[in-house]
């Protein structure tokens, strides 16, 4: 059984320097924890000569973790003024040489290649995400993904189980996929005059490319 980790976070707050606001309209969560940081990358199993895709680095809490260990990062992000976070965060560290940084969304850009992905995802775009990174060509070794627990669920779900889904058997059709951990999320929302918690649960999944595009002759339209 997955073990159960706490995360605090903060919903419309500092999101690393001063001024900055999470934007939760696009699905904005930074993950601060650093024991379920190192967890998600250990997971990943990262090489030396790997080159990792992240996908919402935020202000780097994982990026800086994954440059120790890769050769190489991709940090794909939205927002502006938390990739000038992110840059000054390595401005002057050998680590800077190794990381490229890929401004816009995600979903319209066409992805370089990458040997894993390790991503806490803005929740929004779980599903299309996932599609666009299993249909992706050439091959990567693994993708570790942090998701909401409902979404996480409906991608594990075998037959029989309430949860099964089109969104199961498309993802399974084309990839295997392994439920590693749970993490307790604790978001604050700021708001005037007052304040509230929210907790949300989410799940870290494991993907691994088992079949071609071509086996099935399989597109984006047909998912």
């Amino acid at each position: 059984m997955p073990k159960v980790r706490k995360e605090k976070s903060r919903g419309l707050r500092q999101a690393g320097g001063p001024g900055i606001v999470f934007n939760t309209g696009i699905g904005q969560h930074i993950l601060k924890n650093p024991l379920i940081v190192n967890s998600v990358i250990e997971k990943a199993a990262i090489r030396p000569t790997d080159v990792v895709l992240e996908v919402g680095p935020g202000t780097g809490n994982m990026t800086v973790k994954i440059l120790e260990k890769a050769k190489k990062v991709i940090a794909c992000e939205l927002d502006s003024r938390l990739v000038a976070e992110l840059q000054k965060r390595v401005q002057g560290t050998p680590a800077a040489n190794k990381l490229q940084i890929m401004v816009g969304d995600v979903l319209k850009t066409d992805l370089p290649f990458f040997d894993a992905c390790v991503a806490n995802l803005p929740y929004q775009i779980s599903s299309p995400f996932v599609f666009k990174l299993l249909l992706h060509r050439p091959f990567f070794r693994c993708a570790v993904l942090m998701f909401q627990r409902e979404f996480a669920l409906r991608l594990v779900a075998t037959p029989g189980d309430k949860l099964y889904c089109r969104l199961s058997i498309n993802t399974q059709l084309l990839a295997r996929v392994d439920h590693l951990m749970k993490v307790v999320i604790k978001l604050l929302y700021l708001s005037v005059p007052g304040c509230f918690i929210s907790w949300v649960m989410a799940c870290v999944v494991c993907y691994r490319i088992t079949m071609t595009q071509n086996d099935y002759g399989l597109t984006l339209k047909s998912l």
